[in-house]
């Protein structure tokens, strides 16, 4: 039998990432990675004599939670931003960025380019890096809010925590995640890690991680249709894409729901007309609440079982839980190369859809929930069809909507 060694080798460890620069945080609160990788602030926020001190009070207010009273509540709120905290941090970026030489490398050479801060992007640097440290603590507290607490997210029905508050093992559930967050320190872990730990481990025990399912978008499923994008000039089609979304359906048996069947017919009839070189599906998993099925993969499947569409002919948005980020997470991907920029897309839809999505009512809920039309909605060519024109803003990450933010 030969001799195997377990001996170390030379092969270096693997690297392994800070919390900010997991998928998931940096899909919610891409603040933590840009603060984490601009160069001088992870090391100037780690020295900051307030910013220690801030992290030493937290840590002791958790620590002390164990024996809080009234439970659970008392357990999960130890681990959120108060105002005084969020001050305090404010202060912390202040004083961090008045070197300009440091703010700049932060915003103007990370957050800017990046377009996520796209809402902000009139503000003055120091601002902008102020409101978006406001953002991602808000967005942090409510995830605990919702899936540590039990409280009602906006859309309760799909977006909910799936554990019961009331029950009275629920403590001890809190107290494990709490053991298994702290147990995750690492000795170069800044004032912001501890927090995330603990707002990400709630997503994936709630099994609610949906955002960072099918990354990067530009590969797996969607890499044919990419590459094909690159090889051909565009310029020949009307449209950049024909978009379709997808009709979340409450029958768990169903895969796309009757509406689905109905627009994909739409779009694949729109395809064989040559009005655009591509197809977007968007829809993630949403209804019935906590389905295995994918609204964006399930229609794939479809056009190319029924319709014979190609594969090279397809984009996935797989994400989006709502009409307003079916029409957001659209425009993302429609202002990213490979599409070609300067022309409208074309949406294709039912009756009933076209109607809500034309009105003034849905223009008021996207304003509403997003704080922006995520861009033009104008008459089609007929009664089926709307011409979609998207805006820049659309690129903002919203850290208070954690499974499509």
């Amino acid at each position: 039998m030969p001799h195997v060694s377990l001996a170390a080798t030379s092969h270096p460890a693997p690297a392994i990432r800070t919390v900010a620069d997991q998928p998931l945080a940096r899909r919610i609160v891409p603040l933590m990675d840009d603060l984490a990788q601009a160069p001088g602030w992870r090391a100037a926020l780690r020295r900051d004599a307030d910013m220690q001190a801030l992290a030493a009070e937290r840590m002791a207010r958790i620590n002390a939670a164990g024996d809080c009273l009234p439970q659970p509540a008392c357990l999960a709120q130890a681990w959120m931003w108060s105002e005084a905290d969020r001050d305090r941090v404010s202060g912390a970026l202040r004083r961090i960025g008045a070197d300009r030489a440091r703010l700049t490398a932060l915003v103007v050479g990370r957050m800017r380019p990046s377009r996520q801060y796209a809402r902000h992007a009139g503000l003055a640097d120091a601002a902008l890096l102020e409101t978006a440290w406001r953002e991602a603590a808000a967005g942090l507290n409510h995830i605990v809010a919702v899936y540590a607490l039990g409280e009602k997210p906006r859309y309760p029905v799909i977006d909910s925590t799936i554990f019961d508050s009331r029950d009275t093992s629920y403590p001890a559930l809190l107290k494990s995640h709490a053991a298994v967050t702290l147990a995750e320190g690492r000795g170069d872990d800044t004032v912001f890690d501890p927090a995330l730990r603990y707002a990400l481990g709630l997503l994936a025990a709630n099994e609610r991680a949906n955002a960072a399912e099918y990354l990067p978008l530009s590969s797996g499923l969607n890499a044919p249709a990419f590459a094909a994008l690159r090889a051909m000039k565009q310029n020949a089609y009307p449209y950049s894409a024909v978009l379709v979304f997808g009709h979340g359906p409450e029958d768990p048996v169903s895969h796309t729901g009757v509406l689905g069947h109905l627009r994909l017919r739409l779009a694949a009839a729109q395809l064989a007309k040559g009005a655009a070189p591509v197809i977007i599906l968007s829809g993630g998993r949403v209804h019935p609440n906590r389905t295995a099925y994918n609204e964006a993969v399930e229609m794939r499947h479809e056009l190319i079982s029924l319709y014979g569409v190609a594969p090279a002919q397809i984009v996935i948005e797989p994400h989006a839980r709502h009409t307003t980020t079916n029409l957001r997470n659209c425009a993302r991907l429609l202002l990213a190369a490979p599409f070609a920029q300067g022309k409208p897309a074309l949406l294709v839809t039912d009756p009933a859809t076209h109607a809500y999505i034309a009105s003034e009512g849905f223009a008021a809920r996207n304003r509403a929930e997003l704080g922006y039309e995520p861009g033009r909605v104008t008459a089609g060519p007929d009664g089926l069809s709307l011409r979609f024109v998207p805006d820049g803003r659309s690129f903002h990450v919203d850290p208070q909507d954690p499974l499509d933010p």
